[in-house]
């Protein structure tokens, strides 16, 4: 019997995990509820300085960044499509 490898295709790039793989490093600051900066940042409508975030995650060794925009007071979907083409646009971000 095969074993299907897990693989994460979002990005430019594929991450496949493979047993020898022994972490993933998850940037968790691109979340309006865990990350205080990041909310502020959201919620002034400073994108530019937002994508620096993920892509600060990013230079920092992150392999997948987690993005959440649930918060009552913002447009979750519609913060969260403007965020998703910003970063989509940079290849440093989004491979």
């Amino acid at each position: 019997m095969s074993h299907r490898v897990p693989e994460g295709s979002n990005g430019l790039e594929p991450l496949t995990l493979t047993p020898e793989l022994n972490f993933v490093n998850v940037g968790e600051r691109t979340n309006v509820t865990g990350s205080a900066v990041f909310r502020r940042l959201i919620q002034a409508d400073d994108f530019e300085a937002a994508v620096e975030v993920a892509r600060q995650q990013i230079k920092n060794g992150a392999q997948i960044i987690d993005i959440n925009m649930d918060e009552g007071l913002l447009d979750g979907v519609a913060v969260m499509t403007r965020f998703l083409h910003q970063i989509a646009s940079e290849p440093d971000i989004a491979r």
